[in-house]
């Protein structure tokens, strides 16, 4: 005698069991994303990680006393990393998962600043972005970072010159976290800035426009009155004058008011900076600011 097996039990194990296969590959993906990427240094005495190899030694060293000097000015932590792969993740979830992992930046002032690069190979594209934590999107906005890599880096970056590309970005980066831009970003970010503000106006005056003639179209088709109406629209301002109150009384009120200032208030601002290079992860976050490019 042969005996079936009910398909609806039979549909409902052989779905568990697929759920459970896709559960397995995703979590798997996740362990491998995190350990792919790299640990938090131990010696927190350097600002530049350079584990693809890729800077000569002359820029290396210009590169992290420039740094070194910046963290001592204003305690901004500007980390540079060079990788031989991404382990095929994007770079802006690769920059993310660093930022966060290793704590760049201040914990209270956010003022961490990341660059990750990633060379150019017979088999895959180069990479480079600037990833900036939430206290530093304010000096180093978004357009800033990408003119940065479009005007300083890609070029020496196509002439496989990689410390001098990372050498001209700490150039701009740390003026930049100090407020003292250089006078080419100081028009770039102003010329951005008049973009952006008549962009703006051209925004309202196309959404007045475009109020005013919904506005006329709904009093055409809805509200717009017969002859009968007119002679009573005619006949208001006779009315309104007949019943409105004399300019007499008008001019008899008088209104006052007063207004008072309180200069009890103060404040008192105060810098302060270390007298050694020596310093240590700060546990900043980021919110993903920044930009990439590719080449």
């Amino acid at each position: 005698m042969f005996s079936f097996a009910n398909p609806y039990h039979t549909m409902k194990k052989l779905y568990k069991s697929r759920y459970f296969a896709l559960a397995l590959v995703m979590l798997t993906a996740a362990l491998t994303m995190n350990a792919e990427i790299p640990p938090q240094p131990k010696n927190a005495n350097e600002l530049v990680y350079d584990y693809a190899h890729v800077i000569d030694s002359a820029n290396l060293a210009v590169i992290n006393d420039s740094l070194k000097n910046l963290y001592i000015y204003n305690k901004t932590q500007v980390v540079v990393l060079t990788v031989e792969s991404l382990d095929g993740m994007e770079i802006e979830d690769y920059c993310q998962e660093v930022f966060q992992k290793w704590g760049i930046g201040d914990k209270k002032l956010n003022n961490g600043v990341l660059i990750v690069v990633k060379p150019k190979t017979e088999t895959s594209g180069g990479k480079v972005r600037i990833h900036t934590g939430y206290g530093a999107e304010g000096a180093l906005p978004d357009l800033l970072c990408k003119m940065i890599q479009t005007d300083s880096m890609i070029p020496a970056f196509k002439e496989n010159n990689y410390g001098l590309a990372i050498k001209k970005a700490v150039n701009l980066i740390t003026p930049s976290m100090k407020g003292e831009y250089p006078q080419n970003v100081a028009t770039f970010l102003k010329e951005k800035q008049e973009e952006k503000e008549r962009d703006s106006w051209i925004a309202v005056i196309v959404y007045v426009i475009l109020y005013v003639l919904l506005c006329g179209l709904i009093w055409y088709f809805f509200f717009m009155p017969t002859k009968k109406d007119w002679y009573s629209i005619m006949a208001s301002p006779l009315i309104a004058a007949s019943i409105s109150p004399s300019s007499s009384s008008r001019r008899s009120g008088g209104s006052s008011w007063s207004s008072s200032r309180s200069s009890g208030s103060s404040w008192s601002s105060g810098s302060s900076s270390s007298s050694s290079s020596s310093w240590s992860w700060g546990g900043g976050s980021s919110g993903g600011g920044g930009a990439s490019s590719s080449w």
